[in-house]
Order: structure tokens, then sequence, then C-alpha cells
């Protein structure tokens, strides 16, 4: 079925009174000390899950454990992301319960929850109403914001963000109500007892997995940070996040992020000329020949073009053939504080 055409995503007017974006106050965090504690053992597991891996895996475990990765991470960008975020496509229930598997694999927040933040993020990106605003700097933005409680205004707003379709969904909500349980099963007893097929010891094949899960937090993570502080605007300046390929490449698409939040309904969360590196538009792409996907949303490209050349930064290559600013693969501009922080290339 062919994509549907958006020609507008401007977001519903807010019924409060919107933050200014880049900017980030005094607020003193309080210490999470129910998640702290746990989040730090965990990270203190993974470094040694990772040196028992490389130092005494088998061959094969190593290989399983980074194979791992690819369809956790589908799980974050197709699913949760894509799909129940921003409702950018619309997927049949054999696809919809594959990629919920496959977002339990990475134990992250339950659905609803992960919806509900990611939605508050969008509505009040890099303010201080945002769960890990970048404007804080990379530590928070990346790991820190999960070590503390969050800012009175995110609990203030998170409230307002509308949820009910998430709630009326059987499958997401079935997920939420027994999440525990099914993390348990999902997300660490079947990858742990996989590895002990091909004689793989017990404990190798379960700190394998912190491992696993601990990268796949990471490169998550880095779509809060990188994809936030740094990388170039060519759809954008005014919009939040960066154009980053490393980080594009590394989370299956989701690194094109001044696209995606210039047009956050659009399937494909980057514009045409990035898509080739696009491995999760082209798994929905790919279930769409199937199927399973369909009603997939995009942004016309008039409306792109419009954007790019009256906001860009100048470095686009699609719409602004032979430009003078050349886009380097790694990232060309670092945003060093909170405000009037861009960089041209």
């Amino acid at each position: 079925m062919a994509p549907h055409i958006e020609t507008e995503t401007t977001p519903d007017e807010p019924q409060y009174d919107r933050l200014k974006p880049f900017s980030a106050d005094n607020y003193r965090f309080k210490i999470n000390t129910f998640e702290a504690p746990w989040l730090i053992i965990y990270s203190i597991g993974s470094f040694y899950g990772g040196y028992l891996l490389f130092t005494q895996g088998k061959l094969v475990t190593i290989i399983f454990s980074f194979f791992m990765v690819n369809p956790s991470m589908l799980g974050i960008t197709a699913g949760i992301h894509r799909l129940w975020s921003h409702r950018s496509f619309k997927a049949k229930p054999p696809l919809e319960l594959f990629l919920l598997f496959l977002y339990i694999l990475t134990h992250q927040r339950s659905p609803i929850t992960w919806v509900r933040r990611h939605r508050l993020h969008h509505s009040h990106s890099d303010t201080d109403a945002d769960p890990h605003n970048a404007s804080r700097g990379f530590f928070f933005s990346h790991f820190g914001f999960l070590l503390v409680l969050p800012h009175p205004e995110c609990e203030k707003r998170l409230k307002m963000i509308d949820v009910s379709d998430m709630w009326n969904n059987p499958y997401t909500k079935f997920t939420h109500d027994h999440y525990p349980i099914l993390c348990a099963i999902i997300a660490y007893a079947i990858p742990t007892y996989i590895p002990t097929l091909w004689g793989e010891t017990l404990h190798m094949a379960f700190w394998a997995n912190i491992f696993r899960i601990y990268m796949v937090l990471n490169l998550s993570c880095s779509i809060n940070s990188i994809s936030h502080l740094v990388g170039y605007k060519p759809i954008d300046v005014t919009a939040a996040g960066t154009q980053c390929h490393l980080i594009g490449i590394a989370n299956l698409g989701e690194g094109y992020h001044n696209y995606h939040h210039s047009f956050p309904l659009d399937y494909r969360t980057s514009e045409l000329g990035d898509t080739k590196y696009n491995q999760t538009t082209l798994f929905i792409d790919f279930m769409a020949k199937l199927g399973l996907a369909y009603d997939m949303k995009t942004t016309s490209e008039d409306v792109v073009r419009a954007r790019v050349l009256k906001k860009g930064d100048g470095t686009d290559q699609y719409y602004i053939p032979n430009n003078e600013k050349k886009q380097k693969i790694f990232c060309t501009t670092i945003f060093k504080n909170a405000v009037n922080s861009h960089k041209s290339c």
C-alpha cells in the first residue's frame, strides 16, 4: 500500500503556556533513591559482563550478543517510537505483537510509560518539561536523567499527555499490566538460556545478556544526547535535534533528528537524502510489502523543501545542490550551550 501523504505535521495547540526551548533553570535535582543505586549496579555489571564475554565467552556467544542488538533496537525504533509514540504507520496484529516482543527485549520502561514520556519530550523539547533536557548537557540527557527525580515541570505537564490510544490497545495495555513478568521472561530468561544450547555456562550467558541490554540502553540514550547536541540542522535551525550520520547508522535511522523534530509524523524520520542508510524505514517498507504495515505517513517534498529553504542552516545537499557548505559523515556542528548555541558548518 502506498504511503499516506501528510501535507501538514503541526501538532495540536497545547492548553498551557509553552516553555522557551533550549533553556534550563537552576533547579537542584533530587537523586532517585530507588532507581539510581540499581542503575549504578547495573552499569558496573554490564562492564563485568563485557569483560567476561570478550575474555572467556565462546565466539558464538559474542556473535549472538551483538546479533541481538539490532532486533532489540527495532523494538524501539519501529515499535515504541514510530508505531506507538507517533502513530506514523499502522501495523497488523502479528507485526504489532512481534514489535512488542522486540521492545520488551530492551528492558526499558513499560510501553505506556515510554510513550507518555516521549510525547512529553516532543511537546517541550529541550526545556525543563523535557524528561532528558539536552540543554543541561551531555551527561544529563544521556544517562543523568535516569538517576534523578523528574523536574517539577515534567511532573506537572506529564499529566496532560494523552495516551488513551495506548490504554485502548489490548496489546500495549496487557504488556503494561504484566510488564515485570514479561520482562523477566523475554528480556532475561530467553536470551540467557539460548547460549546454553551451545555449551555456554549459565553464568556467562547471564552477564553477556546484561551487557547486551546495556549496549541497547546507551544506543537509545545517544538519541537523547548526541542527536540533540552534535550535528547540523539542514531542515530547521529553530527545531530541536540535529542530523548526525553516525548516530543515524548506529540507531537504525533514528539519528536524523532535525528532520524528525520538524516533521514528527513522518514514518521515515529522515529526509530522502538520508533514507538509504535508514534500516528501520526499510524494515517498515518490507513489512508493508508483506501486508503487515500500512497507512505510512510521510511529509510531502514541497513542505520539506519550503522548510529547508526558509529555516535550514544551509547544509542540505538534497534540496540545495552544489551548496558551499559540505556535510561530513561524522557531524559538523557542536552545540556548546543552551541558548543561541547553533554554529554553521
